[in-house]
């Protein structure tokens, strides 16, 4: 969508409600967020992708 819309659209530009449970309320938080000098959401999707690649060990371990 960013090659059609431009580089600082996101996510929530699109849709009316986002929501989740588990990781999918951890997603539609970061996603929907707001960031601290804008009203821009302060993820993008890269963003999560990112962060879950880092921390998904973290927040949900795996049973030894």
């Amino acid at each position: 969508m960013q090659r059609l819309d431009g580089p600082d659209v996101r996510l929530v530009d699109y849709f009316d409600m986002i929501a989740g449970t588990s990781t999918g309320g951890l997603i539609t938080a970061m996603l929907a967020a707001p960031g601290n000098d804008s009203k821009r959401p302060l993820c993008s999707a890269k963003d999560v992708v990112e962060f879950y690649l880092w921390y998904a060990g973290r927040v949900f371990p795996q049973a030894r």
